[in-house]
């Protein structure tokens, strides 16, 4: 029992990483239980969501059922954490025919399955549980004491390989919003080592280095594809690797002609520190964030309230501004009088260090286009 145990701990841990992860482990452990089905239940099946089901055989048609309309039924889905339960344990199989009627059927027909066995982990730190599975067919034995000491042996394993996978998809996740979302911004994003060697980048800036609007990989070094661009490039990495401070003051920015020549990207460059997985060598990371530089943002009320520390009120009158108003226009369409109007335009003035209102709407444009963050 203690050999077969370590053989499913290595495969246990060796396949965290697979696509799909723990086929391998669902395998050994079907050999060395013994037992047949081994499922894993990665996200429990509800209605209109099948869930996520790993299983070690190619049962498609048992697990199709199983999520679409047999979960509904079942007795085995939610187990108490931690615990080890055996399904002949539980019920009779008088009690589970007249009980779970369906379940019951299901079991019979795919694999006239006579007993379960399984435990539930739950991972705290992303929600998540897992829930083992296992089974015996007509004509073996139930499972027993014997299978029930294996799982527990195994549990503690079990709770660190699936929190390490848990929080690994939970990181994945994340990175995919991230990506969306700089997607959606149109922000490309790469960090490079300090000889402008691409370390890690985005969808976005993966898409325009594929299509050279700009920049190139040659053997994993990023490139401008103007020389001017390239020379303003490595001028940028080369400062920002020199001072080393985290800090946004130390930012370089610099604009790169994209491929049509006639358009461009702004760059911005900041120290990032070098983090654990960036390997060995690394001795600098530079976080690099891409946008066209023709593309203007929003200038909304939060951005000056940001940017100029003014109050709600002031920035909502400045926006007005900047979308083309008078003071006299702006104080009707926000109900306020136009001596509140003035005295806010005024307060605006001090704050931006402006004297006119020409003034004013070129300093915001200019300060918001050239934002970075």
């Amino acid at each position: 029992m203690a050999h077969n145990l370590v053989r499913l701990l290595d495969a246990l841990f060796a396949s965290t990483l697979d696509t799909p992860p723990w086929t391998a482990f669902l395998e050994a452990m079907g050999r060395y239980m013994p037992c047949h089905h081994p499922t894993l239940v990665l996200r429990k099946p509800r209605p209109g969501d099948p869930g996520v089901v790993v299983s070690a055989d190619a049962h498609t048609d048992a697990i199709v059922a199983l999520q679409e309309r047999v979960f509904r039924d079942s007795p085995f889905l939610e187990l108490p954490p931690g615990k080890v339960c055996i399904l002949s344990q539980m019920m009779s199989r008088t009690e589970l025919a007249r009980r779970f009627p369906v379940y019951h059927a299901y079991l019979h027909e795919y694999g006239d399955v006579i007993d379960l066995i399984g435990l539930d982990l739950a991972e705290p730190a992303t929600g998540m549980i897992f829930r083992l599975r296992g089974s015996r067919l007509q004509g073996e034995a139930c499972f027993g004491e014997a299978e029930r000491r294996f799982l527990e042996a195994l549990a503690p394993r079990l709770q660190t390989a699936f929190a390490i996978y848990a929080r690994l998809a939970h990181q994945q996740y994340r990175l995919r919003v991230l990506d969306d979302t700089a997607e959606q911004l149109t922000v490309g994003c790469l960090v490079l080592n300090e000889d402008g060697r691409v370390l890690l980048k985005n969808a976005v800036a993966d898409r325009w280095i594929e299509q050279q609007d700009g920049f190139a990989l040659r053997e994993g070094m990023l490139h401008c594809t103007d020389a001017r661009s390239e020379w303003s490039m490595r001028t940028a990495l080369a400062r920002v690797v020199a001072v080393g401070d985290e800090s946004r003051h130390t930012s370089q920015v610099f604009r790169a002609s994209r491929g049509g020549g006639a358009q461009s990207w702004s760059v911005l460059c900041r120290p990032y520190g070098v983090r654990a997985g960036l390997g060995e060598k690394t001795t600098a990371a530079v976080l690099m964030l891409i946008r066209d530089a023709n593309l203007r943002p929003e200038i909304s009320a939060g951005v000056l309230i940001e940017l100029f520390g003014l109050t709600r009120a002031e920035a909502v009158l400045a926006t007005r501004l900047v979308q083309g108003e008078s003071v006299k226009e702006a104080s009707a369409s926000l109900g306020i009088s136009h001596y509140t109007a003035r005295a806010q335009l005024a307060a605006i003035f001090d704050k931006t260090d402006t004297h006119r209102q020409p003034q004013l709407v070129s300093h915001i444009l200019h300060t918001v286009h050239n934002l970075w963050p």
